[in-house]
């Protein structure tokens, strides 16, 4: 039976994987959602933000049971590697069985957070499952900036005790986040033409890891941007070498894969160029040995169509420093759980545009004092580099309630199916419960979610077997509920 039950889970899944769902693109999804709870005869409605909410009746004889919340999210972080062709506007995820694993091919896979809309509806439609009166709350563009959750309305959802189903560790209970905040920055730049007989030569970071930027940001992974300026900054120590363009990572949510930058020169300071990026490899791959994707590459760049230029030597060198200069990774240790981050920052993106570097950089805590403290270090380091800042995606940390009786009976029944005691923590990524647990006060919640690794990057995959456990469950909690 419950064979059954998770091959219809993976079969909902790479059906909803068919539809587009990047960020801000949920409409097809929710329309497809709104039609498959027509045809059961369940009610659905959006709330202005596009949130969707269906309402599932009880199964017979559980109609006086408490309801049930099952919440994720309709969009996903869209992905690729730099030689996939994909469309992500048109073209269906390509789900790729691997053993134990699901994957995609070249993309991500999006089961962040597909796997909760896939779970979710086939708990709902499940005929052999008995259930309390359950609202499927599926929340749209939270991969940037949580907006759906933030614009969620008192009132919209009824129940009171919620499962949020986008954590990426199976046997962990998810009880608290981090909080998190956007620092922007933007330097203004000087530019001039570059020098008749120049080449211009384009410097490439490229193939890393990546990952969350919350899930991630401890392991031992390159960021693109701080290797690229590493490599800049030696090139910028000849006075002839101008530096034109600067750009890296996509998300700021994503530990940056990919980056590069554009010099100009004199012909003959070129060799030198190439042979202090390739004196450069091997350092790095002994300095991030999981990274044994990593490309460094020199060539020759076209001249840009608006006429070559480049900016000034001072303001060159400040983009280059202050790129190095910017915090990344971990800046402590949440010494209430041990092996938990407390306060990260992610040095998201960077791109020149117009006349001014722009760069995207995402700090997380699950302390609103680190949090604060964090983001002044970045603002702090951007005033020194004459730049200014502004704040935006800013979202509270979900403080724990280890007194939580939805705690309580999720603990006694995980004992129950599996003598043993689940891992009960925190998370340093960001979820949806801190917002609704704000725009809802009292209401109980958890989240929870198969094993998934590497989301937000083309590297994602979700292991089957945890699927199957989470499944079980999500299924054995809700019969617990519906007998309350």
């Amino acid at each position: 039976m419950m064979n059954a039950f998770i091959q219809k889970v993976l079969e909902r899944f790479e059906q909803i994987s068919r539809i587009p769902r990047c960020s801000k693109n949920e409409e097809a999804v929710t329309r497809w959602f709104e039609g498959w709870a027509e045809n059961h005869g369940w009610p659905s409605r959006r709330d202005p933000a596009g949130n969707l909410l269906i309402r599932v009746p009880a199964s017979p004889g559980c109609e006086r049971a408490p309801v049930v919340v099952i919440q994720g999210h309709l969009d996903m972080v869209c992905e690729k590697t730099p030689e996939s062709a994909h469309d992500f506007a048109r073209d269906p995820i390509r789900v790729i069985r691997d053993g134990d694993w699901i994957r995609a091919d070249g993309t991500t896979l999006g089961a962040d957070n597909g796997v909760a809309l896939a779970l979710g509806a086939t708990l709902a439609e499940d005929p052999g499952a008995k259930h309390p009166p359950l609202e499927l709350l599926f929340t749209v563009d939270e991969e940037t900036g949580l907006t759906g959750a933030k614009r969620l309305e008192p009132g919209f959802v009824e129940g009171r005790l919620l499962i949020n189903l986008d954590s990426e560790t199976e046997g962990m209970f998810t009880v608290g986040c981090a909080g998190g905040r956007d620092v922007q920055i933007e330097r203004g730049l000087r530019f001039t033409p570059v020098p008749e007989g120049s080449r211009r030569v384009k410097v490439t970071v490229g193939g890393l890891t990546g990952g969350h930027s919350g899930i991630d940001i401890h392991r031992p992974r390159a960021n693109a941007i701080k290797l690229l300026a590493r490599l800049l900054d030696v090139l910028l120590q000849d006075d002839a070498v101008r530096l034109m363009a600067v750009a890296g990572g996509t998300r700021r949510n994503a530990i940056p894969r990919d980056a590069w930058g554009q010099v100009a020169c004199p012909a003959e300071r070129a060799p030198a160029l190439h042979r202090h990026v390739a004196e450069r490899d091997a350092p790095f791959r002994a300095e991030f040995p999981c990274e044994t994707a990593l490309r460094l590459s020199i060539e020759d760049a076209p001249a840009p169509s608006s006429g070559p230029a480049a900016m000034s030597r001072e303001g060159g060198l400040a983009v280059v420093h202050l790129l190095l200069a910017l915090p990344h990774g971990v800046a402590q240790m949440d010494p209430a759980f041990g092996d938990l981050v407390l306060t990260s920052s992610n040095l998201a993106i960077t791109e020149t545009t117009g006349a001014a570097q722009k760069i995207v950089t995402s700090q997380r805590s699950l302390s609103r004092f680190g949090l604060d403290a964090m983001s002044d270090q970045v603002r702090a380091t951007a005033a020194l580099a004459g730049a200014r800042t502004y704040t935006e995606s800013e979202y509270p940390p979900w403080t724990p309630n280890l007194a939580s009786p939805l705690l309580d009976r999720c603990r006694a029944v995980y004992r129950n199916l599996y003598r043993k005691d689940p891992d009960v923590r925190a998370l340093h990524a960001g979820l949806e419960c801190a917002i609704i647990g704000r725009t809802y006060p009292g209401m109980d919640m958890i989240s929870m979610g198969p094993t998934t690794e590497n989301a937000h990057s083309p590297t994602e995959r979700l292991h089957v077997p945890s699927l199957h456990r989470i499944a079980e469950f999500m299924r054995a909690l809700l019969t617990s509920v519906s007998q309350k």
